[in-house]
């Protein structure tokens, strides 16, 4: 007999998988090829919180990272929290994705509120007496943070690449066997 023990990262990793199957489902019927990778982060109980990895390949697809974060929305009502991230951003790197947040957004800009939505039942800080703008328990604000970086402008953001190094030359011995 096996049994899962909650709240762990094996119980978090099993709620993550079908949020993840259900935003990617959704999204690919919408725009296929658009979208890269989903993560289901485990900080936020594999429910709360996805990042979403997006490319735009050309002009016309500005804009339509936030759709992607509306159809994840749209996928899995439990979700509270989405971060966009460009093809070049690991999604699965906590601290990729926070690089992402503080190299490529701006709060003013970048943020998308929608208050007054229904989302998950166990979250504490759906509550009137967290905020008077929470008219009803498990009511919330859904976020998204577009952390990519403009159409326009993704030639002055590329990302630095190492040299090309040939560890042979420093270290011999190791190589030559």
């Amino acid at each position: 007999m096996q049994t899962v023990i909650g709240p762990s990262e094996e119980h978090v990793n099993m709620a993550g998988i079908p949020t993840e199957a259900s935003i990617l489902q959704m999204v690919e019927r919408a725009m296929p090829g658009k979208l890269l990778n989903v993560y289901a982060h485990t900080s936020g109980g594999g429910k709360y919180m996805a990042v979403l990895q997006f490319k735009k390949s050309q002009p016309s697809d500005e804009g339509r990272q936030r759709q992607a974060a509306l159809l994840a929305f749209s996928a899995f009502s439990e979700l509270k929290h989405v971060f966009i991230v460009d093809e070049d951003v690991d999604p699965f790197d906590s601290n990729d994705v926070l690089w992402a947040l503080n190299t490529r957004y701006q709060g003013d800009v970048d943020t998308v509120f929608i208050p007054g939505v229904r989302c998950h039942p166990l979250d504490p800080s759906q509550d009137p007496a967290y905020s008077p703008s929470i008219q009803e328990k498990g009511v919330s604000c859904k976020s998204i943070f577009d952390c990519t970086v403009p159409y326009h402008l993704k030639d002055e953001f590329k990302r630095s690449a190492f040299k090309e190094v040939d560890p042979s030359l420093f270290a011999p011995e190791l190589f030559n066997k």
